[in-house]
C-alpha cells in the first residue's frame, strides 16, 4: 500500500521514473533487483518489478562479468535468444521466439539502428563499452514501436555522466590457437576507453572502442578461411545541458568503421580452383538531437530527431589478375523523428501519445572489371526511397493496487503500402499471493511489417560463391498476432523464477525461396524474396535463479519452440526446438575473485524447407574469472567454447555449429 500511496501523491513522477520491465531474469543473480529502472515496455521509466510489459534485462554487472565486448556477446546468455551468422556477411544477427532478425528492432537509447545489410542489424557492430543495461521485449505486444518490431525489441541503454569526472579503460587480447590465421600469439585484440564529466548542469562523455582480429580458419590446408580479419571501431559522444526545471537538451554523435577481409576460392573450368579475396569497408555515421521537459503540472514532453548514413563497399578480387573483379557500393540513409507526450489523467491513469516520421533511402551500384575496361552498373535503376508517418497512443490504467491495464494502438501510413492499424493490450495482475511475491502478465498485439527496401530492390550477388539473392517488388506486408502469458515469483533474497508462454501467427511471411527457372538459366542458385503464406511459432521460456550460499549462485533457463510453415506443414528452418542455458558463479573472497561457468545447448535444426536435412545439436561452455586487485583495477581471463565445438570441414552450408573454436584471452580494466 505504501507504493500505491506514493503513486497517488506523485503519479507522473512514478510513471516517468519507473518504466519497462517485468518478468526478467538475471544472468548474475545479485545484479538485477526489483528497483532496476527500465523504459522499453511503456516508453516511460518504470521499476522492473512494476512493468505491465514483460521485460528481460542484461545489466552492466552481467556485461562486465561475462567480458562482453559487443552486443552479440552481451546477449548470448539470454534465454530464448538465438544468435546466427548473417548469411554471406561477417557478423551476427538476433532471432527471438522463432522470428528472424528482420523482425527484431534494435535500439540504442530508444533510437533505431539502421540495418547493416538492408534488413537485419549486425549486433557485433554495436559496442557495449558505454552501456548501463540492455532491455529485451519479446513479441509484438507494445503499441509504441513500428513495423520492424514484429518479433520484439532490444533496447541498449547507454550511460549518463555522473557528477564529477569518471573513466574506464579496458584492454584484452587472446588466441584461437591452431585456428589463428596469423602466426602471432595474439589473434583477437580489444581496447576501449570511456570518460564522462557532469558539472551539475553541463554534462558530456566520450567512448571509443577498437577490436582487431587476424582471422580464424577451421582448415589451414586450404586457401580460404571462415572468420574475417580486420578492424571494427566505435566512437560515440554525448553533450547536454540540464535546466533548473528538469528540462534537458542533448546532442549525441556516433561513428562506426569496419575494414575486414577474408580469403575464398571459386572453381573455373579448365583452370581449377582460383584464389580470391573479399574485402569489405563499412561506415555508419549517426547524429541525434533530443529534448525532454516537464509541461504544465502533470505532463512530460520528449522529442528527438536522428540522421544516419550507412555505406557498405565490398570488393571481390582474383589475386592472379592486376585488377579488381567486382566492386559494389550500397548506400542507405535514415531520417527519423519522434514527439511524445505523457499526461496524467487523475491519480490512476497515464495517457501517452506520439507521432513518428521516417524517410529512408537505398542505392546500389556495381563496377565489373575485365582486362580491357570497367563496366559501371546501377543495380537499382536509381535511388529507392520510403516514407512513413506513424501515430500511437496508450493508456496506463491502475485499478486498485492489484490490477494494471495497458491498452494501446498504433497507426502507420506507408508511402508504398498505405495505412494499417495495430491494436495492443497488456495486463499485470498481483493476486496478493505469497505476500505479493507472484505476478501475472498477459500481452496481446497485432503486428505489421512492410517489406524493406532491401527485400524489394536489393541484389545480393555472390555469384563467385554460386548464388544470388534478388529483391522482389511484388512483396506485400506481413501481419501477425502475438500472445504472451507469463508469471514470475520473486520472494526476494536467494530465489527468482518465471515462466512465459508465447504464440505468434504470421501471415504473408517474407522468406527467400529458390527460383528454379532462373537457376537453370544462369547455372547459379537464384534465390528471391517471396511471401510464403502463413507461419506460426509457439513455445515457452522458463528461467530461474538461486543463490545456494553467499558465495555460490546459479541461473538456468529452458526454451521450447515449435515453428511451423503452415503452407507446407513443415518446421521452419534454422530454428532449434530446444534450447537450454546455465550460469554458475562462485566467489572466492580471499582471492577477491569471481569464477563463472556459462553453458548453452541447442537441439538440431532443419536446413531445408522439406525438413530432410538438419544441422547437428551442440553444446558450448565458457569459463570466466574476474579478480579485483584494487577497487579500481580488475584482472580478468576467460576460455570461450573451451570444448572446441565447431562445424565439420569441408564446409557444406548445412552445419550451423560455431565457426570459431576455443578462444583463450586475458584482460585488465581500470576505472575511476
Amino acid at each position: 500500500m505504501a507504493g500505491l500511496h506514493f503513486f497517488k501523491k506523485h503519479p507522473v513522477q512514478l510513471l516517468l521514473v519507473a518504466t519497462i520491465s517485468a518478468c526478467s531474469f538475471p544472468l548474475f543473480a545479485a545484479s538485477e533487483t526489483p528497483e532496476t529502472l527500465v523504459v522499453t515496455g511503456t516508453k516511460t521509466e518504470r521499476l522492473l518489478a512494476d512493468s505491465p510489459v514483460r521485460i528481460e534485462v542484461v545489466t552492466e554487472q552481467d556485461i562486465a562479468t561475462s567480458h562482453a565486448r559487443d552486443l552479440a556477446e552481451a546477449l548470448k546468455n539470454v534465454p530464448g535468444i538465438v544468435l546466427k551468422p548473417i548469411h554471406g556477411k561477417s557478423g551476427q544477427e538476433v532471432w527471438m521466439q522463432g522470428l528472424d532478425a528482420d523482425r527484431v528492432l534494435i535500439l540504442v537509447d530508444s533510437k533505431p539502428v539502421s540495418a547493416s545489410t538492408g534488413s537485419s542489424v549486425d549486433v557485433t557492430q554495436i559496442s557495449v563499452a558505454d552501456v548501463t543495461h540492455i532491455e529485451i521485449v519479446k513479441g509484438a505486444t507494445s503499441a509504441l514501436y513500428g513495423s520492424e518490431a514484429m518479433g520484439g525489441v532490444i533496447n541498449v541503454i547507454t550511460k549518463r555522466a555522473k557528477l564529477g569526472t569518471t573513466y574506464k579503460v579496458t584492454l584484452d587480447s587472446g588466441s584461437y590457437g591452431e585456428q589463428n590465421v596469423s602466426d602471432g600469439p595474439f589473434n583477437d585484440n580489444h581496447a576501449n576507453f570511456f570518460v564522462s564529466h557532469n558539472s551539475g548542469s553541463w554534462f558530456g562523455q566520450l567512448m571509443t572502442d577498437v577490436r582487431y582480429k587476424q582471422g580464424t580458419d577451421l582448415d589451414d590446408t586450404t586457401w580460404d578461411f571462415e572468420g574475417a580479419a580486420g578492424t571494427k571501431t566505435n566512437v560515440a559522444a554525448k553533450l547536454g545541458y540540464q535546466f533548473s526545471n528538469g528540462a534537458e537538451v542533448m546532442i549525441a554523435p556516433s561513428y562506426y568503421y569496419e575494414d575486414i577481409n577474408k580469403n575464398f576460392r571459386s572453381f573455373s573450368p579448365g583452370v581449377g580452383e582460383v584464389k580470391k579475396e573479399k574485402r569489405e569497408e563499412v561506415k555508419r555515421k549517426n547524429i541525434s538531437i533530443s529534448f525532454d521537459s516537464p509541461v504544465f503540472e502533470d505532463s512530460e514532453l520528449s522529442a528527438w530527431y536522428m540522421f544516419e548514413s550507412f555505406t557498405d563497399n565490398t570488393e571481390q578480387d582474383t589475386l592472379s589478375t592486376d585488377y579488381i573483379d567486382q566492386s559494389r557500393l550500397g548506400e542507405s540513409t535514415f531520417n527519423k523523428g519522434e514527439v511524445q507526450l505523457d499526461h496524467a489523467l487523475g491519480e490512476y491513469q497515464i495517457l501517452t501519445v506520439g507521432i513518428v516520421a521516417l524517410k529512408s533511402t537505398l542505392a546500389q551500384t556495381k563496377d565489373e572489371s575485365t582486362p580491357i575496361n570497367v563496366v559501371p552498373i546501377d543495380e537499382l535503376q536509381g535511388e529507392k526511397q520510403r516514407t512513413s508517418i506513424e501515430l500511437y497512443a496508450q493508456d496506463d490504467i491502475f485499478i486498485g493496487d492489484q490490477l494494471e491495464i495497458l491498452p494501446g494502438i498504433r497507426y502507420q501510413n506507408d508511402s508504398d503500402f498505405g495505412s494499417y492499424l495495430a491494436p495492443k493490450i497488456n495486463l499485470m495482475y498481483d493476486p496478493n499471493w505469497l505476500d505479493k511475491q507472484v505476478k501475472f502478465r498477459i500481452g496481446a498485439g497485432s503486428g505489421y511489417r512492410a517489406p524493406t527496401l532491401k527485400e524489394r530492390h536489393y541484389i545480393f550477388d555472390h555469384s563467385a560463391l554460386g548464388y544470388m539473392v534478388l529483391g522482389n517488388e511484388d512483396l506485400v506486408p506481413e501481419t501477425s498476432t502475438s500472445l504472451q502469458f507469463g508469471a514470475d515469483y520473486s520472494p526476494g533474497g536467494s530465489f527468482h523464477a518465471d515462466v512465459n508462454f508465447y504464440y505468434n501467427d504470421i501471415k504473408n511471411l517474407i522468406s527467400t525461396e529458390l527460383n528454379q527457372q532462373q537457376s537453370d538459366a544462369t547455372n547459379l542458385s537464384i534465390y528471391e524474396y517471396s511471401n510464403i503464406g502463413e507461419a506460426r511459432t509457439k513455445g515457452v521460456d522458463i528461467t530461474s535463479a538461486y543463490d545456494f550460499t553467499e558465495f555460490l549462485s546459479s541461473n538456468i533457463s529452458y526454451t521450447y519452440l515449435d515453428a511451423i510453415n503452415l503452407e507446407l506443414n513443415k518446421q521452419l528452418t534454422q530454428r532449434p526446438k530446444h534450447q537450454a542455458k546455465i550460469n554458475v558463479s562462485y566467489k572466492v573472497l580471499p582471492l577477491k575473485s569471481l569464477f563463472s561457468l556459462y553453458g548453452s545447448y541447442q537441439s538440431e535444426q532443419f536446413v531445408d524447407d522439406e525438413n530432410l536435412i538438419s544441422s547437428p545439436a551442440y553444446s558450448t561452455f565458457d569459463f570466466k574469472v574476474n579478480t579485483d586487485v584494487t577497487n579500481n583495477f580488475t584482472l580478468f581471463m576467460g576460455v570461450d567454447n573451451f570444448l572446441g565445438v565447431t562445424r565439420d570441414v569441408p564446409l557444406t552450408g548445412h552445419d550451423f555449429r560455431p565457426e570459431n573454436g576455443r578462444f583463450i584471452y586475458l584482460g585488465v580494466r581500470f576505472s575511476g
